[in-house]
C-alpha cells in the first residue's frame, strides 16, 4: 500500500494543534487525498468548496462533498458562481477563489489554508512560466509553505506526483470526482500536462525531484535577494527621490531588484502595467550623461533625472498617486507614520489597532476617488473627500493626503483629522499603535 509519508511529515512538521485550518477542496483526487491526511493528522479542518457552475457536474460534486462531511464531521462551506466578470476566466475564477478562502480563513480565525497542489502541478506551473515569461520568483513556481502577514498557504502534496496521489486515493477507496475538462488541449497548462509531462517523466521517472530541486534553490536566493533589496530600498530611496550615486554603484542585479521595487511601491495592484522595457528605460536614464532628462511610464508616471537624484512623479494633471505598506515606518507627503509600543495619546493624532479584526499588511495610499470612511462615534460612512473639505484643506493638496487602509482596502484612519470606528481605546485589546507626525513637527507638537 502506498502512502503519502512526505506529505505527513510536512503538515505534522507545522505544528497545528485545536485551532482551525481551512482546506481548498473541489472533490477531486487530490484535494480529497489532502483532506484524508489532514483528517489522519486529527486537525480541524473547515472545508472550504467553490461551485463554478461551469461544468454539468458541478452541483452533484458539490452534494456528494458536503455529504462527505456530514458523514465525517467536518465544517462545510460553499459558494457558488453564477457570473464572471469579463476577462480572462481562469484569472478571475482564480481571484474569487482566493478572495472567498480569506473569507474563511478570518470567520475561522485559522492561520493555514490547505492547497492539493502536488508535484506534477509544480512542473507545469514552472514550465507556464518559463515559456510566458516571469519575475526570477515566478521561475520558482510556488512554495511549499507561502507565509503572509497574517496566514500561510500550505502544499504539502507538492512532494508527491500525480500517480502516487491516485495510487493512494485507489489504495484508500476514498471518493472523489475527475473533472474531464482536464484531458483536454484547449489550455496551455493541459498541453503541458498531456504531452509534454509524460515525456519528460520517460527520460527522468523521478523529475518531479530536479524540479522540486530548483524551486527550493530559487526561493533560498530570492529571500536573500529580497533582505538585501530592502535594506536598499531604506537607504536609497526616500520621498519619492532615488539616489543616483549610490545607485550606480550597485551590481545591475540589484540595481533591477531596487527599481522592481520602487515601481511596486508606486504601482500597487497596477504593478501589471510594468515590464523589464520599463525598468531598462529607467536604467539608461539613470547612466544617462545628459542632466534635466525624463522619461514618461505607464498612467503617466514622470521619472526624471535632476543631478544625482532620480525623481518618481506623476506628470501634470495626474495626481501624485502613491502607496506604501507600512513596516516600521511611513514618510508621506505630509509628514511620517510611526508604529509605536506605547502611546498615551488619544487625539486623531494616534489610532489603536486590532489586527484580528483587519487584512495585513496596512498601507499608507494617497485618496482615490469616492472614498469613504466609517467614523468612529457615527453612524454610517463619510466621504473623505467631505471630511477634508470640512477641516478646510487646500483642494490640490487633497487628492496626496494619506489614507490608511488594511490590505483588504478597509479604511482606518485619516492621520490627524479622523479615525475610524476600528480605533480602539486605551482599556481596549489592541496591538498595533500608529503615531502621524506632520512634516516639520515633532511628537510633542501634535
Amino acid at each position: 500500500m502506498i502512502d503519502l509519508k512526505k506529505a505527513e511529515n510536512f503538515i505534522n512538521s507545522l505544528k497545528i494543534y485545536e485551532e482551525y485550518v481551512v482546506l481548498a477542496c473541489s472533490y477531486g483526487p487530490d484535494s480529497m487525498a489532502l483532506l484524508d491526511l489532514l483528517q489522519k493528522a486529527k486537525l480541524n479542518i473547515v472545508v472550504a468548496h467553490i461551485n463554478h457552475k461551469l461544468r454539468v457536474e458541478s452541483d452533484e460534486e458539490r452534494n456528494l462533498l458536503e455529504a462527505y462531511c456530514q458523514e465525517n464531521n467536518l465544517v462545510f462551506e460553499s459558494i457558488e458562481i453564477n457570473e464572471y466578470p469579463k476577462g480572462n476566466i481562469e484569472k478571475n475564477a482564480r481571484d474569487i477563489r482566493y478572495k472567498y478562502f480569506k473569507k474563511m480563513l478570518k470567520k475561522y480565525r485559522a492561520k493555514y489554508l490547505f492547497t492539493a497542489h502536488h508535484g506534477d502541478d509544480l512542473i507545469e506551473t514552472i514550465m507556464m512560466r518559463l515559456i510566458r515569461g516571469a519575475a526570477f520568483k515566478g521561475y520558482g513556481g510556488f512554495e511549499k509553505l507561502t507565509v503572509y502577514p497574517d496566514y500561510s498557504i500550505a502544499r504539502p502534496l507538492i512532494f508527491h506526483t500525480k500517480d502516487e496521489i491516485n495510487k493512494y486515493i485507489e489504495d484508500k477507496n476514498l471518493s472523489y470526482a475527475i473533472d474531464q475538462t482536464n484531458f483536454t488541449n484547449s489550455y496551455t497548462r493541459n498541453r503541458l500536462r498531456n504531452e509534454v509531462l509524460p515525456l519528460l517523466k520517460k527520460e527522468n521517472k523521478n523529475v518531479h525531484k530536479k524540479f522540486l530541486k530548483f524551486n527550493e534553490m530559487i526561493n533560498e536566493y530570492e529571500a536573500y535577494f529580497y533582505r538585501e533589496c530592502d535594506n536598499l530600498y531604506l537607504k536609497l530611496y526616500k520621498n519619492d527621490r532615488l539616489d543616483i550615486n549610490e545607485f550606480g554603484l550597485l551590481d545591475i542585479v540589484m540595481q533591477k531588484r531596487l527599481l522592481n521595487q520602487i515601481l511596486l511601491n508606486i504601482y500597487c495592484e497596477k504593478i501589471d502595467l510594468i515590464n523589464d522595457e520599463h525598468v531598462n528605460f529607467i536604467l539608461n536614464l539613470a547612466h544617462y550623461d545628459r542632466q534635466n532628462t525624463y522619461i514618461m511610464l505607464p498612467n503617466n508616471l514622470k521619472v526624471a533625472k535632476f543631478y544625482n537624484m532620480l525623481i518618481f512623479n506623476y506628470h501634470e494633471k495626474v495626481h501624485n498617486n502613491y502607496c506604501y505598506t507600512i513596516k516600521n515606518n511611513v514618510n508621506t507627503p505630509f509628514g511620517k507614520i510611526i508604529k509605536v509600543e506605547e502611546s498615551d495619546d488619544t487625539s486623531n493624532f494616534t489610532i489603536r489597532l486590532d489586527s484580528r479584526e483587519l487584512r495585513l499588511p496596512l498601507q499608507v495610499r494617497s485618496r482615490k476617488k469616492g472614498d469613504k470612511i466609517a467614523v468612529k462615534n457615527l453612524q454610517g460612512t463619510k466621504k473623505i473627500k467631505d471630511i477634508l473639505i470640512d477641516v478646510k484643506l487646500q483642494k490640490d493638496l487633497r487628492d496626496t493626503y494619506p489614507i490608511v487602509t488594511d490590505n483588504d482596502g478597509q479604511i482606518l484612519w485619516i492621520p490627524g483629522i479622523k479615525k475610524s470606528k476600528n480605533d480602539k481605546q486605551i482599556e481596549e485589546t489592541y496591538d498595533i499603535i500608529l503615531e502621524y507626525v506632520k512634516e516639520g513637527k515633532k511628537d510633542e507638537n501634535k
